[in-house]
């Protein structure tokens, strides 16, 4: 199944140089639910698919890109593509040492670490639920606006989170599975997978292996950085989505307890502990402004876009009864001016100047306290490079002794990990491929961390119709033990 429309569509700037990047997410459904039968536990499992080079006509549309993350979507994961710089509408070009590369990767990175962590479903009661699940006949129902309801209280047990139930039966055991003989049982905790195909593998594995140590850098950004505008750009986003998820699922859940005949108390309905109200009008990435193209997204109910959401246009009018504030990056051209977050809902806040002078007001960053905790990494390459054509397309900067397993590389045998090649690779040899892996699992020490399968007839560009189903159904049941 392709991907479907994304649910976002927007940029960010490049923590290397700020060069402008584009980037799409896509939501499960289980944040977009359509029935209420699809309500369920969404556990924070979010997932960036990195495409081949640019210079080949890579970009975020390549088939198999597409269907390693349609695969992943199914799966309940949150996920995000984005293009590196020189590919689709990025701007830039395709360095060679791979290192602006790599921080592309990490800017998209730390955006998606901060988005799924602000991003937080309402609360269902449970008794409502079995009352509606009750009724035999339940049909898809069209979400209709519905007024806000008082919250509820957040310690009764009553209350879940609202997901979505994967419609999808259970497969048998995974071919990686069995061949190690083991029962894998899925983690329940949050868990961000980075992915790759082919130079996306490549960059992949060239990712610093400490995930704290990429959050650290947003945690605290200096002014007008990057760093900053990444994390304006999750939270307004993350915001926004939350109260298109309250109306969604509210009207849901009316209609269909209006249709069996039953009015709903309000301290039945929804409610998100995390729903921030959206600060409007805030920068959403270099070199762009509130009207870009790349904000847009025919995606009716679940997407963000700038001209329709009416809770837009009230953020906007918010921020101008604030009044001015500080240009954030005065040097770039043909950016929009950044404003402020609501300082009580709000990790960003506005600091006046300690002497009462008429200077405007500046941003602070503040730390998000928890972000990260208990945050599984996991890795998932798909028909890596290795070998002369790795060392050629990051000119030997990271050039490692034949036996020995370089820095980088060593967090495949820490994190769960999976590698998926075929033995008909037309930039790799089979031979080069399996003595990679067969290195990694003796490092791994048999904890089954490190998982690889080798699909045959399989060439570096997947045309094979077996082999893509083998690829499918390999990812899958990876992805099904996170």
């Amino acid at each position: 199944m392709p991907l479907p429309t994304p649910t976002l569509s927007f940029t960010i700037p490049s923590i290397h140089d700020d060069t402008v990047l584009q980037c799409r997410v896509y939501h499960p459904e289980c944040l977009a639910p359509t029935s209420i039968l699809q309500i369920t536990t969404w556990n924070k499992k979010a997932a960036i698919v990195a495409h081949p080079y640019a210079v080949l006509g890579g970009c975020y549309d390549d088939p198999v890109v597409d269907l390693v993350s349609s695969t992943i979507l199914e799966q309940g994961f949150l996920v995000g593509t984005f293009n590196f710089r020189g590919a689709g509408a990025s701007k830039g070009r395709t360095s060679y040492q791979s290192k602006p590369e790599q921080s592309d990767y990490l800017s998209f990175v730390g955006f998606m670490i901060y988005y799924m962590y602000l991003l937080s479903p309402p609360l269902v009661s449970t008794d409502l639920l079995k009352f509606t699940r009750s009724d035999s006949e339940l049909h898809d129902l069209t979400p209709v606006p519905s007024q806000a309801l008082p919250p509820p209280r957040l310690s009764d047990p009553r209350y879940v989170t609202a997901a979505v139930h994967n419609p999808h039966p259970a497969v048998s055991a995974p071919a990686i599975a069995i061949r190690e003989k083991t029962v894998e049982v899925s983690n329940t905790g949050p868990c961000l997978l980075l992915a790759g195909y082919s130079y996306g593998a490549l960059i992949t594995t060239y990712l610093p292996p400490i995930i704290s140590s990429v959050i650290a850098q947003f945690q605290s950004p200096v002014e007008g950085s990057a760093h900053a505008e990444i994390r304006l750009r999750a939270e307004c986003l993350a915001a926004q989505q939350n109260e298109v998820m309250q109306t969604q699922i509210t009207s849901l859940l009316n209609a269909h307890s209006h249709k069996r005949g039953r009015s709903l108390r309000a301290d039945d309905l929804l409610h998100s502990p995390k729903v921030r109200k959206s600060s409007g009008g805030v920068r959403m990435g270099g070199e762009e402004n509130l009207r870009r193209a790349s904000h847009d997204s025919h995606r009716s109910r679940s997407s963000f876009t700038i001209e329709t959401p009416e809770m837009v246009r009230r953020s906007v009018d918010r921020v101008r009864s604030i009044g001015k504030t500080k240009r954030f990056l005065p040097k770039r051209q043909n950016s929009a001016s950044s404003d402020k977050a609501n300082g009580s809902q709000s990790s960003f806040e506005h600091v006046s100047p300690e002497d009462g002078s008429s200077k405007m007001d500046t941003v602070v960053c503040k730390e998000v306290p928890g972000i990260g905790s208990g945050l599984q990494t996991a890795y998932l390459l798909i028909s890596p490079l290795q070998g002369l054509v790795s060392h050629l397309l990051t000119l030997w900067s990271s050039r490692s002794w034949k036996d020995q397993i370089p820095d980088h590389e060593m967090k495949l045998t820490v994190d769960p990990s999976l590698v998926v090649f075929g033995d008909d690779d037309l930039f790799v040899s089979a031979k080069r491929l399996r003595s990679w892996v067969d290195k990694l699992s003796e490092a791994s020490k048999g904890s089954g961390r490190f998982r690889h399968a080798e699909v045959s007839g399989a060439g570096h560009f997947w045309q094979d119709f077996e082999a893509v189903k083998v690829l499918q159904e390999e990812v899958q049941a990876f992805v099904r033990t996170l």
